[in-house]
């Protein structure tokens, strides 16, 4: 049996981790939820004007205000619309030589069959505001 979103069943992703444990299973979708979540600009969604991150290009702030300003959103976000996700943590990870992608770390325990388990997952915003998670 694969674990996934109705969405992702529908789709057929979820197929793809039939092989895998249930709380991996799990794990793999909510890292794909917050890659979808990630990428989503605020206001972009009508019936949800809160879904989705501000634009995080905001030049008026210094480097380490923005980089503070997007770990609160960010957190703050996975905490609203990730209920599978408790106690979320985001820490911002040292920058690349590329000036436009952001990477951050989200920590948390994860909701499976009732326990509670550390997950830790890695994501990188670059410049076309597309998100990674791994």
């Amino acid at each position: 049996m694969s674990y996934g979103s109705l969405f992702e069943r529908l789709a057929g992703d979820a197929t793809q981790r039939v092989d895998l444990g249930h709380t991996d299973a799990v794990a793999a979708s909510v890292s794909r939820h917050l890659a979808q979540m990630l990428s989503t600009r605020a206001g972009s969604v009508q019936t949800l004007p809160d879904y989705g991150l501000p634009d995080l290009n905001d030049m008026r702030l210094s480097v380490h205000d923005a980089l503070q300003q997007a770990r609160t959103a960010i957190e703050g976000f996975i905490e609203r619309y990730e209920p599978r996700l408790r106690n979320v943590r985001v820490i911002a990870l040292p920058r690349s030589h590329d000036p436009l992608c952001l990477s951050f770390s989200i920590e948390g325990l994860l909701d499976v069959a009732g326990q509670r388990q550390k997950v830790s997952f890695s994501a990188s915003l670059d410049g076309s505001g597309q998100v990674r998670v791994q």
